[in-house]
């Protein structure tokens, strides 16, 4: 088991409890990120090549079954559903297929609003709740998994 996070997405407070976590549970973390993020800690560090997409395909090529991802990104929560034990979003919940579908349609949908010229809402400041929403999610993603 390893914890995968998307370091070009993954707000820093989120990727520090995830390596707070990796180091109490004896977990192995990588970061996966472009060269254009300096990524410092106790954790491995993959570093790609700018380009769209890049670090997603790597996170792809690098997962396993028994791996939890973090990362902000729908699309790559979508590929990966069926590849590793559980995917988290930094806000504090789980991908399912339950909940997927409707993600993929607000993503959607933004963009769709983009390419007409309009104009969508960037993220919002990242709140305390949120990274105890976050930190509470990954604990319990964690011992759920250590007991199987």
């Amino acid at each position: 088991m390893k914890i995968i996070v998307d370091g070009d997405g993954c707000p820093q407070k989120a990727r520090k409890i995830c390596e707070e976590y990796a180091a109490y549970f004896m977990i192995d973390m990588v970061v996966v990120s472009s060269i254009d993020h300096n990524m410092y800690g106790d954790f491995r560090t993959i570093i790609v090549d700018k380009g769209r997409d890049s670090a997603d395909f790597r996170i792809i090529e690098i997962a396993r079954k028994d791996d939890v991802v973090v990362t902000q990104d729908y699309g790559l929560a979508s590929l990966l559903l069926d590849k590793v034990y559980a995917i988290l979003n930094p806000v504090g919940f789980t991908y399912t297929y339950e909940n997927m579908d409707k993600l993929l349609m607000k993503r959607y949908m933004g963009q769709k609003i983009r390419r007409g010229g309009g104009r969508t809402r960037g993220p919002k400041k990242r709140k305390r709740q949120e990274d105890l929403l976050f930190e509470e999610e990954l604990l319990k993603t964690i011992e759920n998994k250590l007991k199987r």
